[in-house]
């Protein structure tokens, strides 16, 4: 009976340190825009600098002196919803903004002899996550329009 103990404890112990590194890889971001090219295990993954313009506009403004934060993510409506805090160091200026982007492959909705219907797509992970990169570059843009 002891060593039944034993392998449940053990196995709840495997869960909990699972849980914890998931936790802490989804908690962890970049705190400058050097490190924003970061890769990141999360829907939304850090921008690339050669090919965002919000990025590169950023960087030709304030150099290394920026950085920002996804604050907050979620799907909804076929939609990839994504709220960025951007902040420059050298003024202290922070600005958050939302941005959405069409999730390629969501639901399908429509009408057919009077009888209303939706479908629910099943977007793929990596056409889950250019949707949250695209929701992130046009908040991020808009956070850059305001300073």
């Amino acid at each position: 009976m002891a060593e039944r103990r034993y392998s449940l404890a053990s196995v709840l112990d495997d869960m909990v340190a699972q849980n914890k590194a998931r936790l802490d890889a989804l908690l962890r971001r970049p705190t400058s825009a050097a490190e924003a090219s970061a890769p990141q295990h999360t829907k939304a993954s850090r921008l690339d600098p050669a090919s965002s313009e919000p990025v590169r506009h950023l960087n030709q403004r304030f150099g290394d002196g920026w950085h920002y934060e996804i604050a907050a993510q979620h799907c909804e409506g076929g939609e990839a919803i994504v709220l960025v805090k951007l902040t420059i160091a050298k003024t202290g200026a922070v600005k958050s903004q939302f941005g959405r982007a069409k999730l390629d492959g969501g639901p399908v909705e429509g009408k057919s002899g009077g009888v209303s219907f939706r479908l629910a797509g099943n977007p793929g992970n990596e056409m889950e996550a250019d949707a949250y990169r695209r929701a992130t570059e046009e908040a991020l843009m808009r956070c850059a329009e305001l300073v």
